[in-house]
């Protein structure tokens, strides 16, 4: 069994395994969206005690997590958003072991009807414009480039944020 539910402070240390992980995956392929200042595990726990971390749970496992809220970087603000009433996804990942399994599409699915299920109109991100896998993911399951950021406290050539958008 599938599913996406809220995470609880007992789950911050796996949640934190998963985006070790990943940050070190992304990293070995000179992905630099990701680094110790964001995300990290106080941010982690931040989200949970907020209530906007869900986990990615299959066969009683948490496999993966996602941040869903409101915020949007002040760098957005010059994005000709085209939704109304939007739910922010950030920080999305899946554990590298479970990678290749389809399981991020089923995620940012569950993710669309738990927006839908509290009245969200439209869902919103910005991907790192070198994580080809993650754009692909996105695009195939249909939101649209709106624009790019630019995020100086990025390493040099890895700054670029698409900006992406799907109206539920």
């Amino acid at each position: 069994m599938q599913q996406l539910q809220k995470a609880t402070i007992a789950m911050l240390d796996r949640v934190n395994d998963i985006y070790i992980r990943s940050r070190e995956q992304l990293l070995e392929q000179e992905i630099f969206q990701w680094d110790e200042s964001y995300p990290n595990k106080d941010y982690f726990e931040s989200c949970i005690e907020e209530q906007d971390l869900l986990v990615w749970i299959q066969d009683d496992k948490v496999v993966g997590h996602v941040v869903l809220n409101e915020w949007q970087s002040e760098e957005w603000e010059c994005i000709p958003w085209q939704g109304k009433h939007p739910l922010i996804i950030h920080s999305l990942m899946i554990d590298p072991i479970h990678e290749g399994k389809g399981l991020g599409s089923k995620m940012v699915k569950a993710c669309e009807e738990f927006a839908r299920i509290q009245g969200y109109k439209s869902m919103r991100l910005d991907a790192f414009s070198g994580n080809r896998k993650a754009i692909y993911l996105y695009n195939k399951l249909g939101y649209e480039k709106r624009g790019s950021v630019f995020f100086d406290s990025k390493p040099k050539g890895h700054q670029e944020y698409i900006c992406m958008e799907k109206e539920l």
